[in-house]
């Protein structure tokens, strides 16, 4: 049925809630190949100093024990200077795969806390679900990617060694040095070029995660709707909801002001802007009524569009307490009110300024 198909777009309340289970978009291969880039750029840029360095440690290892006997003391010592060494070797070259590793996920989900991909899902491990998911869209999606990739570093580790076939003649009768130079750069021309391509298949893979996720978490109408109606439980989202339509209706309320005829205050406390209209109105319309700051604004909203503004404090209190804004004034009010108005109606309306009475 059309209700249940799952067209529409993932609410944010359901990507949060996605996000809290650590279900996010995210490519591993665009990972994997990140890191794996780093560290070959790393070992390339570090292979130099490293290999002089094993080659150093070597001589003189080989030296010390040729010339000393071999005790507990001695190996003691040779294998906290082999662990030295592994540290100043090795530890760059973790620390660029950490970092990296770290980066690439960052960059693709921002930052996830969640415990919830921790706990064991024997699911998982069910044969009958591995041969689904194997059998599934996403299976063969996953068998043609592995199928591609072997297919690229095939023909590319062909063509680059086919490229510098030429280059390994020459030098086979170089000594080993040399010959070692020669076999050492054209693999890691090799590898690089694997790399950099299985990195741009890493980033369409991106894409095509990103897209599979979108459309994995697509929600029903019903659903979308079933969502809303929870939300407006929420008793901090009415709250909003509140607050919101407050703002709204005090922002209408304000824009009447500068129509009403006069305004009543307290003087300080409470202000009443009222409006008549004989022709279309059986009495006086309260427009606009507040105590404190909004009785503040409308005063003075009324003395910058020439609104009259009268000070009756009973009157005021009055209105403020029995009537709501856009009801019209009791008849307990009539007489108070039409004298107010008869005395403004006396003004000149050209003139009108801020009166006491």
């Amino acid at each position: 049925m059309a209700a249940d198909e799952r067209t529409e777009a993932a609410t944010p309340r359901k990507r949060q809630e996605l996000r809290r289970q650590g279900r996010v978009s995210k490519s591993q291969d665009l990972v994997s190949m990140v890191v794996f880039v780093g560290v070959l750029l790393c070992i390339h840029w570090l292979g130099g100093r490293v290999a002089a360095r094993l080659l150093a440690f070597m001589r003189s290892s080989l030296a010390g024990l040729a010339t000393s006997a071999i005790t507990p003391q001695t190996l003691a010592e040779l294998a906290s200077r082999v662990t030295i060494l592994l540290l100043g070797v090795l530890g760059p070259i973790i620390a660029v795969a950490l970092v990296l590793g770290v980066a690439a996920n960052v960059l693709q989900t921002g930052a996830v806390l969640s415990a919830q991909p921790l706990i064991p899902d024997f699911t998982r491990i069910n044969p009958l679900a591995g041969v689904q998911r194997f059998l599934s869209a996403r299976g063969a999606v996953e068998l043609a990617k592995s199928l591609a990739k072997i297919g690229i570093i095939a023909w590319l580790a062909y063509s680059t060694i086919a490229a510098g076939y030429a280059n390994l003649l020459q030098c086979s009768r170089a000594d080993v040095q040399t010959m070692l130079a020669v076999v050492g750069e054209l693999l890691f021309r090799v590898v690089l070029r694997i790399s950099l391509l299985l990195l741009v298949l890493a980033a369409l893979d991106y894409a095509y995660q990103r897209w599979s996720y979108e459309r994995s978490i697509r929600m029903t109408r019903q659903e979308v709707r079933e969502e809303a109606k929870n939300q407006e439980g929420n008793p901090q989202v009415k709250s909003r909801i509140r607050s919101r339509m407050r703002q709204l209706a005090r922002r209408r309320m304000m824009a009447e002001v500068p129509k009403a005829d006069v305004v009543i205050t307290n003087p300080t406390h409470y202000a009443v802007a009222l409006r008549y209209d004989a022709h279309a109105m059986n009495a006086p319309q309260v427009v606009a009524k507040g105590a404190g700051a909004v009785a503040q604004r409308i005063r003075e909203l009324a003395e910058a569009n020439g609104v009259p503004i009268v000070e009756n404090p009973p009157l005021a209190r009055g209105l403020f307490k029995s009537v709501e804004i856009g009801q019209e004034i009791p008849s307990t009010f009539y007489a108070a009110v039409a004298e107010v108005l008869a005395f403004i109606y006396r003004m000149d309306r050209r003139g009108r300024h801020t009166s006491q009475r």
